[in-house]
């Protein structure tokens, strides 16, 4: 049976869950590290969560700890609370037929490891690690990570009929770890591809979003030669395979940022069929309004051609980091001349003198006490003119210069 290194400092989670472990272990019970987080440290990565597998029930889990959330007990699964991290402690359970693709039927308390490791999804993803390092493995995950490969626990047919998810969780595992997808696991991937529209925008969203910030291309790819494509995109965003695959290949030139990386596949694309395809797939709001951003902000010539007024008024329209990210991508699209125009950008960015109304040297309320006027609809475009003002001329961003010219403005009745 082989062995993983286990222990960590006294300072990071792995003590805290092998405390948990050891307080199961103590109590009489089982408990096993499971699925994701044994996957990781086979292949030699610091997991991000650790996740525990016994066969001590919810309330029997509940009554060992001090801190608890029932996170979702009706599927056996408890959050322990120990020093700031959650660990998730789920009882062995078997599940009943799946009758639509996303939950079982009924779930049972009653299972072994074996049998709880058998309605996994994948091998590499079906292995457990005990308190002292053993293995078990009853599926082949670790010969699988060896060789690079996706394959299905059991039968896929079985395994994709009963969480449809699983079909995009394959690809973006593969897009993840660089892995090639099992034959026969492919085949059905292809076979059930429609009972993709059943899950949750939600869910579909979450797996999409990971494969955005890995190999692109190739989730891309594989999500159009299974099918699965369409039911993410959809109709709104109408592009050919080749199209797409350019898209993505571009994209990968670019950090792993999310935003970014929506943006640069997104290119070209109006703005308001990226936001109504977003909102569709309920990306978060703030992920939507930052791509939309982006997207408006890619220039339209040369900026290395532009003028130092041109940068100001283009950082002040935009704001920073829409600025950035836009100049970023249009580096790649001219690559000759990529790392001058990021220095540009970057010098342009560290003398922008205004950023919004609120850098000016004065505010609203200094207009009014200097005038004298009292409030009214004028006050607005005047500040946007003094900031018109300083952007032409930085050094004027003073506040008796600025009072002076808002005095000018209103002498002159170009208000």
């Amino acid at each position: 049976m082989a062995k993983i290194d286990s222990l960590g400092s006294a300072n990071d989670k792995p003590y805290v869950v092998y405390h948990v472990l050891d307080t199961l272990l103590n109590a009489g019970f089982e408990a096993y590290l499971v699925g994701g987080c044994v996957r990781d440290k086979l292949l030699g990565l610091t997991p991000g969560d650790y996740d525990v597998a016994t066969n001590a029930l919810p309330d029997q889990v509940q009554s060992l700890f001090p801190h608890t959330v029932p996170t979702g007990i009706q599927h056996g699964t408890v959050s322990v609370l120990e020093d700031g991290e959650r660990i998730e402690v789920t009882t062995f359970r078997r599940e009943g037929v799946y009758k639509d693709a996303r939950r079982p039927s009924e779930v049972r308390f009653d299972a072994s490891l074996q049998e709880d490791l058998a309605r996994r999804d994948f091998t590499i993803n079906a292995m457990a690690q005990d308190r002292f390092g053993n293995l078990f493995d009853p599926f082949g995950g670790q010969s699988d990570l060896e060789q690079q490969i996706i394959r299905a626990v059991g039968d896929p047919s079985a395994r994709f009929q009963e969480d449809a998810l699983r079909m995009l969780r394959a690809v973006r595992f593969s897009a993840v770890l660089g892995f090639q997808i099992e034959s026969e696991t492919w085949r059905s991937i292809i076979q059930h591809a429609p009972i993709i529209g059943r899950i949750a925008r939600e869910r579909i969203r979450d797996e999409w979003n990971k494969m955005v910030c890995a190999d692109l291309s190739l989730g891309v790819d594989q999500l159009i030669r299974s099918g699965l494509f369409s039911f993410i995109f959809g109709s709104i965003l109408s592009r050919t395979k080749e199209e797409w695959l350019r898209a993505a290949q571009f994209a990968d030139r670019l950090p792993k940022k999310l935003d970014l990386r929506h943006a640069a596949l997104l290119l070209g694309t109006d703005v308001r069929l990226v936001q109504k395809w977003m909102n569709q797939i309920r990306q978060p709001k703030r992920l939507t309004r930052s791509v939309v951003a982006i997207l408006e902000a890619m220039p339209d010539s040369n900026p290395l051609r532009w003028s130092p007024f041109d940068w100001r008024q283009f950082l002040y329209q935009h704001g920073q980091h829409a600025a950035e990210q836009a100049i970023l991508i249009y580096s790649q699209m001219i690559p000759v001349d990529a790392d001058k125009l990021i220095a540009v950008c970057l010098a342009s960015i560290e003398d922008q003198p205004i950023w919004s109304l609120a850098d000016l040297a004065v505010t609203g309320h200094d207009i009014l006490k200097h005038t004298g006027r009292r409030p009214g609809p004028w006050l607005g475009p005047l500040l946007n003119q003094l900031a018109q003002l300083v952007l032409t001329n930085p050094n004027l961003n003073r506040s008796q210069e600025l009072k002076h010219a808002a005095e000018h403005f209103l002498q002159k009745g170009s208000l």
